[in-house]
């Protein structure tokens, strides 16, 4: 037993200090309250069957256009994924690279919300990166106030945001990964996902909040 003592407490004060250090900046800040305004426009919008079923649901603001542009380059968002009872976790932060997203239409960009509808399409990002439409079967979502439930469905869902309302989209060949060092700005630790973050700042734990109260999920750390 003496044998793992000292590894043990090693592990136990890298990590305090890791949490310790968590550090938000402005950028990982702006990302999670865009991405708050942007989900907060969806309830409503998308079919409740879709919204109760998800394994996880993905944001990528369009508005952040100086650090976020689409079309072959390189973009961020956040990603909750639904816990064994139910509720949702912290958003993790990601970075998002590849394909096109066609969200340039006379300069301006669109909102992307992705909904993970597999435990194995979550599997993919949570073990690192997840290429849609190679990994993850992906494809448009549907639209209208509700839908039947169907055997035959895309791993993921994707909408974009046209002026107020939301469309489906197209995002083949896109590949999302963790963005490692806005989760420990953020948390103290890289995967917020796979280790329970020991403090959670208010924007973060309000975006978890928002997604609970559209999906009728439980939220114990909202009351």
């Amino acid at each position: 037993m003496k044998y793992f003592v000292v590894p043990v407490l090693v592990s136990l004060v890298l990590l305090g200090s890791s949490v310790a250090n968590a550090a938000p900046t402005s950028r990982e800040i702006n990302r999670v309250e865009a991405a708050t305004r942007v989900f907060e426009q969806m309830p409503g919008k998308l079919p409740a069957s879709v919204l109760d079923n998800a394994k996880g649901i993905a944001v990528i603001p369009g508005e952040l256009k100086g650090g976020f542009i689409f079309g072959g380059e390189i973009g961020g968002g956040v990603l909750v994924s639904r816990l064994t009872d139910g509720s949702w976790s912290p958003p993790a932060f990601i970075s998002v690279a590849g394909g096109s997203f066609g969200l340039q239409v006379g300069g301006e960009t669109r909102d992307i919300i992705l909904v993970f509808n597999t435990a194995r399409s979550m599997d993919f990002i949570e073990n690192g990166k997840v290429n849609l439409g190679g990994d993850a079967s992906v494809a448009a979502g549907p639209l209208g106030a509700d839908m039947g439930v169907t055997s035959d469905i895309p791993e993921v869902y994707s909408y974009a945001s046209d002026f107020g309302a939301f469309i489906g989209a197209a995002v083949e060949g896109t590949v999302l990964s963790f963005d490692s060092d806005a989760n420990r700005d953020m948390y103290g630790i890289a995967d917020p996902l796979k280790m329970q973050a020991t403090v959670i700042p208010e924007p973060a734990r309000r975006f978890s909040c928002v997604v609970a109260g559209a999906t009728g999920a439980p939220a114990e750390m909202c009351s």
